[in-house]
């Protein structure tokens, strides 16, 4: 399947900067993410921020839950600080895990699924959060908003 050509353009200049996500390619995979959304009837928050935890972008479809507001930007901080999905955080965070008690603090770590790193050139130049439906459901729209290049998978979440 050809791909077009704005997401080749896209991709070679988030590959290129390395420093994160464009607005303009945040906009992109917040359009996907929305897309896939509302093909699951889930209306959700989406949040899309740099390598260093700064928010880029932050979207909220109409009828999400007033607390994926707060969710979605931290499932987006943790995956980029982190380096990891917010769910494999949270594995890492559960009792006997590396990180036990790592969310007792409060702050900004969500430890369930949604919110997973952008890489390019095998780094972590982003992350994106997705929250309003289940953990299932919002890791697929994460993965689907995330996975628009021509070399990545899904679960890599790449962006050569």
């Amino acid at each position: 399947m050809a791909q077009p050509l704005v997401e080749i353009i896209l991709a070679a200049e988030l590959a290129a900067r390395h420093s994160g996500p464009t607005l303009a390619a945040a906009r992109r995979m917040a359009d996907r993410a929305e897309a896939e959304a509302r093909r699951m009837g889930i209306p959700v928050c989406i949040a899309l921020c740099d390598a260093e935890g700064g928010q880029i972008l932050f979207h909220r479809m109409e009828g999400s839950l007033p607390a994926s507001v707060a969710l979605a930007p931290g499932k987006a901080w943790t995956a980029a600080s982190y380096r990891m999905g917010s769910d494999e955080v949270g594995r890492l965070a559960a009792p006997g895990g590396m990180l036990a008690g790592l969310n007792a603090g409060g702050g900004p770590v969500v430890t369930f699924g949604g919110g997973l790193p952008i890489r390019a050139g095998g780094r972590v130049i982003g992350a994106i959060g997705i929250s309003g439906g289940t953990v299932e459901e919002d890791m697929q729209i994460a993965r689907a908003a995330i996975a628009w290049d021509w070399g990545a998978t899904p679960e890599e979440g790449q962006c050569k």
